[in-house]
């Protein structure tokens, strides 16, 4: 098993343990980013569409009554099953649902109209395999919408952001800041159509880290960090104290939409 190999074994294991609390997280099921993601797809109606790394399956949801069909993949099967129970059960019938490596998709090339992965591309321990994969599957003049965690392209901001950003979650490679997505997508052949100005995602800090199971010990170290971080950190990542306790902080995302 390569390193690779490995780490994709661990991280499927821990989001098989934490499956539930992605589908119920409202932070994926309700995020702005959402809508956002389906005005940009300018869809038409006949698409078939591969929203990679599924997760709670709500990217596979919003888009499943606008497309022809959606094929929702994920690394995990319980997280796969956990999305298919809760989109069967709110009426979409043109999904399916594949077992499936981002960084190797079981699909033949040119399969699709678009291709969507949102909050999920920060797990991946190779990003340009997957963009590699995405475009290969992809039909002449389809697109590709990335939506996820951006590193700000100030390298302490983004040093930082990595480190709580893996501190709360192993399975976190790294955040990428927007240059270096643009740059991979490029490379794979496709044109970058629209940048959306990176936003800011709140992390309220209680449920941030108990969505992912993260021990107390860690938790508490965390937060010891967190407060005794320097204040231009603070300031940047809107860290917000209580009785001092950390009630909440702030990251960032972007949406990259590229066409082949």
């Amino acid at each position: 098993m390569t390193e690779h190999d490995g780490m994709k074994a661990r991280i499927s294991a821990r989001f098989g343990a934490t499956a539930g609390n992605y589908v119920q997280s409202a932070h994926h099921a309700r995020g702005d980013d959402l809508q956002r993601l389906v005005e940009l797809a300018r869809l038409r109606g006949d698409e078939r569409m591969l929203d990679v790394a599924t997760g709670g399956g709500h990217t596979a949801l919003a888009f499943a009554p606008r497309v022809r069909e959606v094929v929702a993949s994920d690394l995990t099967p319980d997280m796969l099953a956990a999305a298919e129970e809760f989109v069967r059960e709110r009426g979409a019938e043109n999904v399916s649902y594949v077992q499936a490596d981002a960084e190797d998709l079981p699909f033949a090339d040119e399969s699709f109209d678009l291709v969507t992965c949102r909050i999920a591309a920060h797990h991946f321990p190779d990003p340009e395999s997957f963009v590699r994969e995405a475009a290969r599957v992809l039909k002449p003049g389809g697109r590709f919408l990335l939506d996820d965690n951006v590193a700000p392209e100030d390298p302490e901001m983004d040093e930082f952001m990595n480190r709580f950003e893996k501190w709360r979650d192993p399975g976190h490679v790294r955040a990428h800041r927007v240059s270096e997505w643009r740059a991979m997508i490029e490379g794979c052949g496709m044109t970058v159509e629209h940048v959306e100005p990176p936003g800011r995602k709140p992390y309220p800090f209680e449920e941030w880290t108990s969505r992912i199971g993260m021990p107390e010990d860690e938790r508490g170290e965390l937060e010891a960090w967190l407060l005794a971080a320097p204040q231009k950190f603070k300031d940047f990542f809107e860290i917000e104290v209580e009785d001092g306790r950390v009630i909440s902080l702030t990251s960032l995302y972007a949406i990259l939409v590229a066409r082949l």
